[in-house]
């Protein structure tokens, strides 16, 4: 039978790893989430950048309007879901 020295010191290498785990997850979703605002934005300025190579003033008008909308809709949008996410994880 184990004495409670080593019950606590099974208990504490236990919540050591759980946090450890649970460190490398938030590290993971910090990084996908930068990594998902960063692509809409590229797509965004991608589409901004269009604009300028157009000779149609119309089409030009409508594709740097879709490069703002497509990055602020983009980029909310994931920092919500990611609210959201890490409030499901208990990590507020």
């Amino acid at each position: 039978m184990p004495t409670r020295d080593e019950l606590y010191a099974e208990i504490a290498e236990r919540n050591r790893r759980q946090h450890r785990q649970d460190t490398r997850e938030r590290r993971r979703f910090v990084v996908l989430v930068t990594a998902l605002c960063l692509v809409w934005t590229a797509i965004g300025l991608v589409l901004g950048a269009a604009a300028f190579h157009v000779t149609d003033v119309e089409l030009g008008h409508i594709l740097l309007t879709a490069g703002r909308l497509e990055t602020a809709v983009g980029v909310l949008g994931t920092l919500v879901w990611a609210r959201f996410r890490s409030r499901d994880r208990g990590w507020t």
